[in-house]
């Protein structure tokens, strides 16, 4: 036991810190809406919550499963690429330090019209 508390104490220390037994990696979608229809009439944009977890380092950002952007920030928004009439996919994953996904992500569909 007395071992532990040391190398928690030497991580501490060294400014590193163990995860929290609550840090659940997750992605969270608050914009747009499942469902919503985005107008042709300015950008549309995606607001986001990410925690990456251990194993998680940043997020990309798909449009119908093609890589539009790469983000580093755990919240925030981003401006989607023009997107053509009709239903579309997007999602939010999270990655690792060499860019491939861990499994955790969130996708809503959209109607653009």
């Amino acid at each position: 036991m007395k071992g532990h508390r040391v190398a928690y104490a030497a991580l501490l220390a060294l400014g590193l810190s163990l995860p929290a037994a609550g840090e659940q990696a997750y992605v969270k979608i608050t914009e747009p809406a499942p469902g919503a229809r985005l107008t042709a009439a300015g950008p549309s944009r995606l607001v986001y919550e990410v925690e990456p977890g251990p194993r998680g380092d940043h997020v990309h950002i798909y449009a119908d499963d093609k890589e539009v952007g790469i983000l580093r920030q755990l919240k925030g928004s981003y401006t989607l690429p023009p997107l053509a009439a009709g239903a579309h996919s997007l999602c939010v994953k999270v990655v690792n330090r060499a860019h491939v996904p861990i499994g955790v992500e969130q996708c809503v569909d959209v109607i653009r019209e």
